[in-house]
């Protein structure tokens, strides 16, 4: 009963503490998807987002109903949906209170609060860029009454300057020293419960042997006075002793002698189901060590799976904030064209499938280029190169590579007999790429040279792979090109922009 006890106990020390990392998490996600909110608003200008800013924002206070299951993936379910909500609402409670409910420490409850006070200063920020966008100021009394021209650039330069950059990074240290301070506590009620369990144990175990001297004690002693009866004793303890606890000693009587050999059979008996126990904790610990191993390697195996190896190992080695700022690089945005039409005529398994496929045949490419795949959006695909390591010849690998990507799919489509095609827009220039996240890692990009690369493929031709003069210039000498003259790029103006067709020795087609 002890022992059921304390490992009862474990469990829900350990739902306890998957549950405040759940809470922690979520002050960290509605943070992360207030930015998104705000920044997709500024970039688009479309009101759903701001709308969903909004909402967000009463979720965490507890004006509105708390979708269930909140903390599982939600807002980028909604977007990727057109706003259909994957889960119905439930009760009306705000982050704080859950936090209260929770039984956090003070200090620990102190790092959640300071975190929580960093994220409303952000949320302020938004709200002044989302404002911005609509033509609304600040009044100096804490609203917006001011109108004047919406001031796009000011709403930009809010969402994706440094400031905003370091405002966010000010949310995650206090949500990093509440992790610290949660896992230290927790632990140390797992490790204690865990040895009075050890201890439980011995003293189980203790009993046993202490059992089995008295009886062979009280054997030796009645040996002396009945020689024949107990000499089947000696020869059934010799049996025990090597370890056949089936072994029975076939002596019936109602004299002191048969009550012995009734209570070395029970002994015995006790003996075996106490070595059986002993013997199945061994295992269960066995396979416990076992599963630990494994689940070590699996987590191993999975951070290398979503982070540069240099990053992940910068993580393992202790940093907690990784941000680095490079002033060489190139990215691509590869989108489908058509897909969604084709996506309402396949069913989920296919249409996940063909994504795949698809996509594995960027992947296949990307060590070929020595590239780094940052994400998938939908059915985008975004690739960097000079990141995390930075490189010389950035944008002619990038442009290797999109033209290999684009062979790669007019082969694969063709094969298939699929009407689709693929978009592609690469850019030069700066960028600043870093982990997001505490318990869900993500290694991002951000900067003018991710939107730019969006605007390329965005405002290009299906086949083509359209870029900026910038990137052109970085491969004038190699590569041939078909300029497009000056365009109208959103949220950049005019620019002078051109088709990459291949290099001068090897031509593509256009």
């Amino acid at each position: 009963m002890w022992l059921s006890d304390t490992r009862e106990k474990i469990a829900a020390t350990e739902h306890r503490r998957y549950a405040s990392f759940i809470l922690a998490d979520e002050l960290r996600q509605s943070s992360d998807d207030l930015t998104k909110m705000a920044r997709l608003y500024v970039s688009t200008g479309e009101e759903q987002y701001a709308d969903y800013f909004e909402e967000i924002a009463q979720v965490r206070s507890g004006a509105t109903e708390r979708p269930i299951d909140y903390s599982l993936v939600y807002w980028d379910l909604v977007i990727g949906e057109g706003g259909e909500r994957p889960r119905p609402d439930g009760g009306i409670v705000s982050l704080k209170d859950l936090m209260i409910q929770q039984g956090f420490s003070l200090l620990e409850f102190s790092k959640l609060t300071e975190a929580e006070n960093h994220s409303d200063k952000l949320v302020r920020m938004e709200l002044i860029a989302i404002n911005a966008v609509k033509g609304r100021f600040e009044d100096g009394r804490g609203g917006f009454s001011r109108t004047g021209k919406p001031n796009l650039e000011l709403a930009q330069s809010i969402m994706f300057g440094n400031d905003y950059l370091k405002a966010k990074a000010r949310i995650m240290r206090p949500i990093n020293d509440f992790f610290i301070l949660l896992d230290a506590r927790t632990t140390q009620e797992v490790e204690t419960l865990r040895h009075l369990g050890h201890r439980l144990m011995m003293a189980s175990l203790l009993i046993s042997l202490a059992a089995l001297i008295l009886s062979i004690t009280s054997i030796f002693i009645m040996r002396r006075k009945i020689l024949k009866p107990l000499s089947l004793v000696s020869h059934a303890t010799k049996k025990v002793g090597n370890g056949n606890y089936e072994h029975r000693i076939d002596h019936k009587s109602e004299d002191e002698v048969g009550q012995l050999v009734t209570a070395f059979n029970d002994m015995v008996t006790s003996t075996r189901v106490s070595v059986e126990n002993l013997n199945a904790s061994n295992k269960a610990l066995t396979e416990n060590q076992e599963e630990l191993e494994r689940e070590k390697l699996l987590s191993e195996n999975l951070l290398l799976n979503i982070l540069p190896s240099v990053i992940a190992q910068r993580l393992r080695n202790g940093e907690t904030t990784i941000a680095d700022e490079f002033q060489e690089v190139s990215v691509m945005f590869a989108d489908l064209v058509k897909f969604t039409q084709l996506s309402e005529q396949l069913g989920p398994r296919e249409l996940v499938s063909l994504l795949n496929d698809i996509f594995a045949l960027f992947d296949q490419r990307l060590d070929e280029f020595g590239l780094e795949k940052i994400k998938t959006i939908g059915d985008c695909y975004m690739v960097v190169s000079g990141i995390p390591e930075p490189v010389a010849d950035h944008a002619q690998r990038i442009g290797s590579f999109a033209l290999a990507a684009r062979d790669d799919f007019s082969r694969f489509v063709t094969t298939r007999g699929l009407d689709i095609n693929i978009r592609i827009g690469i850019h030069s220039g700066t960028a600043v790429a870093g982990v997001v996240g505490t318990k869900k890692f993500a290694y991002d990009l951000w900067g003018d040279v991710v939107n730019v690369a969006s605007r390329m493929e965005s405002s290009g031709t299906p086949g083509k792979i359209h870029v900026s003069d910038a990137f052109k210039t970085r491969l004038q000498d190699s590569y041939t090109f078909d300029s497009q003259g000056e365009i109208e790029i959103k949220g950049k103006g005019a620019m002078h922009t051109h088709f990459l067709k291949g290099t001068r020795y090897q031509q593509h087609d256009s």
